[in-house]
């Protein structure tokens, strides 16, 4: 297998095709690692240091398929990795990391990858990856292999949906009687102003006017306020708008909706890669915020599964801990931060800088948790 730099947005927008392909055969399905997202993120939003990637192709042949394929940024040394290393890049609005891998050739291809990686830098920080995911496996056996060594640094438990036949039967034992009761009660209370209806949307049926009244009930909320709503910055409304009509265009973008008189007052944008979901981003209008309509519009969504609406093996709640998603979805999916190190000097000075930590540790307790931009964005509770 052959490895190959990509220094700038030019020479990745020309992988556009066989990166769509690599996609749909992926170990693991990540919409945050499509070409539909990356390279609207890359056009359109800030970054803080230089993007690159390294692909991974069957030959040395031009048009050779393209095997494996992972985006960088460099990042300066830390206490627990003491050189300069690479990290895997993630936008302001990605909620998982990783690299994608070819699923029949993903041991060969990520052993080109870094050995090509090596080259160029002294380590690697995967964040916020699944923890005992296919991709994870194939990291630990070549790391090992290699003779590097793997840095566990952080960890932590996301909600989740996997699929099942006892659907029904799990989420609803999940979610209190009592509680699902108080919801009800909400709706019927909803109701006194007029039709309340749930919709799922996906493909075709999610039209430019469900865009946009997503952007705009997302800007009348709390990130409004505070500035971080989409419509808050050019830059991240042009993304929105330019990501979300790649991924409808192959029918993998779903909308779910709460319309009262045919009005939406929630809505969540969701995005599809292979057989698996992606939950991106909720919003609510805070006229009816007492009647929970975040919450009716997320139960519409879990009683539509029942029936089912869509099929899924998988959908990532891209919620943060603490988040009042976890009151509602049933399964947990473990993610885990943690460098690679590529080179004998770089272990060693990672293995010292890991014992330190540990004594650290000891001595005066752990640091806190970091959690990205885009999960801080996420409210714990819902108003």
């Amino acid at each position: 297998m052959r490895a190959e730099f990509h220094d700038g947005i030019d020479t990745l927008a020309a992988l556009r095709g066989p990166w769509r392909a690599l996609e749909s055969r992926a170990l693991e399905p990540n919409a945050y690692l499509s070409a539909r997202f990356v390279l609207p993120a890359l056009k359109w939003l800030p970054v803080t240091a230089p993007v690159w990637a390294v692909s991974v192709h069957d030959s040395a042949a031009r048009g050779a398929e393209l095997r494996g394929l992972g985006l960088f940024q460099p990042r300066a040394p830390r206490p627990l990795f003491p050189l300069p290393h690479a990290q895997v890049y993630t936008s302001p609005h990605s909620f998982l990391g990783g690299m994608l891998l070819d699923a029949q050739t993903a041991h060969p291809a990520l052993q080109t990858m870094l050995e090509a990686l090596s080259r160029r830098t002294h380590g690697l920080r995967l964040g916020h990856a699944p923890s005992a995911g296919a991709t994870a496996r194939v990291v630990h056996h070549v790391v090992a292999e290699r003779g590097a060594s793997w840095h566990e640094e952080e960890w932590l438990d996301r909600a989740c949906i996997l699929h099942s036949e006892d659907w029904a039967s799990r989420w609803r034992q999940h979610v209190p009687a009592t509680r699902l009761q108080g919801y009800e009660r909400q709706w019927r209370k909803l109701a006194e102003s007029g039709e309340v209806s749930w919709h799922y949307l996906r493909g075709d049926e999610v039209q430019d006017r469900t865009i946009e009244r997503f952007m705009e009930l997302e800007h009348a909320g709390w990130k409004g306020e505070q500035g971080t709503s989409l419509r808050s910055d050019p830059r991240h409304a042009g993304f929105f708008h330019e990501m979300t009509r790649g991924f409808r265009d192959e029918g993998d973008l779903f909308f779910t909706e709460l319309r009262l008189n045919g009005e939406v007052i929630a809505s969540t944008c969701n995005l599809v890669s292979g057989c698996d979901g992606f939950a991106f981003k909720v919003c609510f209008d805070p006229l009816y915020a007492k009647r929970s309509p975040g919450i009716l519009n997320e139960l519409g969504f879990l009683k539509g599964l029942e029936s089912p609406v869509d099929h899924f093996r998988f959908i990532d709640s891209g919620s943060a801990p603490g988040s009042f998603i976890e009151q509602l979805w049933p399964d947990r999916v473990q993610l885990h931060s943690g460098s690679i190190a590529l080179g004998a000097l770089t272990r060693a000075a990672a293995q010292t800088a890991k014992a330190l930590s540990l004594l650290r540790r000891r001595l005066i307790g752990p640091p806190a948790t970091t959690v990205p931009v885009a999960l801080r964005e996420r409210r714990p509770v819902q108003p």
